[in-house]
């Protein structure tokens, strides 16, 4: 989902990208916490990042960086489970 936010898309799309990252991201920190794995840091700033309760304001730009960034790190976390 966050590779599809780098294109121009109704607002709506993007307030359930924010519930959609937020809770994949909260699921994701935990499972990796379990693990002992430290990166649970990183899915926990995720979730943070896209809460829709407190939304972060950047500018476009910058929101399409952050998407590519969150796809690769939910693409390694898919091929770590698969692996």
């Amino acid at each position: 989902m966050c590779f599809i936010a780098v294109f121009p898309l109704p607002y709506g799309f993007y307030t359930f990208l924010r519930l959609a990252v937020t809770a994949a991201g909260v699921i994701a920190a935990i499972d990796l916490r379990k693990e002992e794995n430290f990166l649970w840091i990183l899915f926990g700033g995720i979730a943070l990042l896209f809460n829709p309760i407190f939304p972060a304001h950047f500018a476009r730009e910058i929101w399409l960086i952050i998407d590519l960034i969150v796809t690769g790190c939910f693409a390694w976390l898919v091929f770590r489970i698969q692996s």
